[in-house]
């Protein structure tokens, strides 16, 4: 076996240690990106909570998409049912779904809805819809989905299983 020389052992350990350095820098970017992506998807979440006062649970995600460069949230809201007074008073906001669960890219300062999925417990009924934004942003086109797809739809866009 062949012993290696003091240059060979200084440059092995050269390349390594930069190859500690580079993977040390690339973690410190990913946890930075994840800390501000749930620091959006908190932001997002109490805008929704301030309009919404119906809201009585509520589950909040979030993910860095590294292909598309995006912070993507996942919002789902359980609503509480309105009393004879609320819906006098505001029945707008009586009128709405007893659930949401709704998918968030923040795009150009903005938060988009790229997935919403609306239910009615009572009637059984559900609203599901896609959005598709531009590169700058603008709304190409929406298209309605079975309700059936809605989670392995949104298990894509999250990069989970459903």
């Amino acid at each position: 076996m062949r012993k290696l020389k003091t240059s060979e052992l200084i440059s092995i350990a050269a390349v390594a240690l930069f190859g500690l350095i580079g993977l040390r820098s690339l973690q410190a970017v990913r946890a930075k990106r994840d800390a501000d992506c749930r620091a959006l998807a908190k932001a997002l979440d109490k805008t929704i909570r301030e309009k919404t006062p119906r809201v009585f649970e509520g589950i909040l995600g979030h993910r860095w998409n590294r292909e598309t460069k995006r912070c993507l949230a996942s919002l789902e809201y359980h609503y509480k049912p309105c009393d004879a007074k609320e819906r006098t008073k505001n029945p707008e906001a009586c009128d709405g779904p007893d659930a949401d669960v709704a998918i968030y890219a923040f795009l150009d300062g903005g938060a988009r809805p790229l997935l919403i999925c609306e239910r009615t417990y009572a009637t059984g009924a559900a609203y599901c819809s896609q959005s598709v934004y531009g590169i700058d942003g603008t709304l190409l086109t929406t298209q309605e989905i079975p309700p059936d797809q809605f989670p392995a739809v949104k298990a894509g866009l999250l990069g989970v299983k459903p």
